[in-house]
């Protein structure tokens, strides 16, 4: 998707957009205005949601949302990368927020009414994610596609959608009650204490050092907590980086080479600047392997190339893939 694509969104918004949905929300009209602005916003991506609702620091909010499409999540992100400045009248997302108060409210799916405060979840931390049970006395109604509703639904409603990819793992619809099982609240309260627990005191990623074998061989990992394409959904390109090393007999670098690594990696995080990003590297039997994620729409073309040809312990590959997903270092979640 090209940048102009979305200037021509804004280009609207700010001369018409705006005040067409003011003057329409004011009138109770908002229906009016649906066409157009799908038609907006389709043309980023049809498989993109628009929805307009009250603002947290502003009157209203506009909200461009993949709805869990991980394919388009990094063309909302361009969107509201776009935007401009926030105004006591507007506000705008890439994600559906959180509601302020969890159990409250409910949905209708299938025939079957579902309060979320009588939601209840079997919540288990698994390192620094949380996989969830959903129950509810009505789910046993529902076909599956319509459980499945209530659960995701329900998990929005809670987290907001950047939350729930980032922090919640597995998945399930539970027909009984969990044991332990706790209130859409308390789902809210543990899952923030992951965050706070996995984030910097800024809200910024941490580290961890992962260790394990392959072929029978040790490897370690070094990976950014947490690593989830939703924390930065615009860097959608995978970039491979794959360094040869002199070994010790364990496959680790030797003295020199450790520091020759250090000083690759630095320069090459220099030179891709705020283009790419290293989320983790792998190393072991004589190979380290910086995975990078790249945003698409910016020149990265040749870039990590270039920068590692003074390389003097072999030569370096550099493997690019689009990866809006980020599943080639999805093994390296914890």
């Amino acid at each position: 998707m090209t940048p102009a694509t979305h200037d021509d969104f804004w280009a609207w918004w700010t001369t018409q957009g705006a005040a067409s949905c003011e003057a329409a929300i004011a009138a109770g009209t908002v229906e009016s205005l649906v066409d157009e602005l799908t038609e907006r916003v389709h043309a980023m991506s049809p498989d993109l949601v628009w929805e307009l609702g009250p603002g947290t620091t502003a009157q209203h909010r506009l909200v461009v949302s993949p709805e869990g499409n991980p394919d388009v999540r990094a063309v909302a992100r361009r969107w509201l990368r776009a935007a401009p400045e926030p105004t006591d009248t507007w506000q705008y997302a890439d994600a559906r927020g959180a509601d302020p108060d969890p159990g409250s409210g409910g949905i209708r799916v299938g025939g079957a009414d579902v309060q979320f405060a009588e939601i209840r979840v079997g919540a288990t931390r698994v390192g620094n994610h949380v996989d969830v049970a959903v129950h509810h006395p009505r789910l046993r109604e529902l076909p599956e596609q319509a459980r499945g509703m209530v659960v995701f639904i329900s998990l929005d409603h809670t987290l907001g959608e950047l939350e729930c990819e980032t922090w919640i793992g597995a998945v399930e619809v539970a027909l009984d009650e969990p044991d332990d099982a706790v209130t859409l609240e308390g789902l809210r309260e543990l899952v923030a204490a992951v965050r706070d627990d996995a984030t910097d005191a800024d809200g910024g990623p941490t580290w961890v050092m992962l260790q394990g074998e392959v072929d029978g061989r040790p490897l370690m990992a070094v990976a950014q907590v947490p690593l989830a394409p939703s924390f930065a959904p615009h860097l959608d390109t995978h970039l491979a980086v794959e360094v040869p090393f002199p070994a010790t007999d364990e496959g680790f670098p030797d003295e020199g080479a450790l520091d020759d690594l250090r000083a690759i990696e630095d320069h090459l995080t220099q030179r891709l600047d705020d283009m790419a990003r290293l989320v983790a590297h792998e190393t072991g039997q004589g190979r380290r392997v910086l995975h990078y994620y790249a945003d698409s729409a910016r020149p990265v073309d040749g870039v990590a190339e270039a920068a590692v040809t003074g390389w003097t312990h072999g030569v370096v590959t550099v493997t690019r893939d689009a990866d809006p997903g980020w599943h080639a270092v999805r093994h390296l979640r914890t």
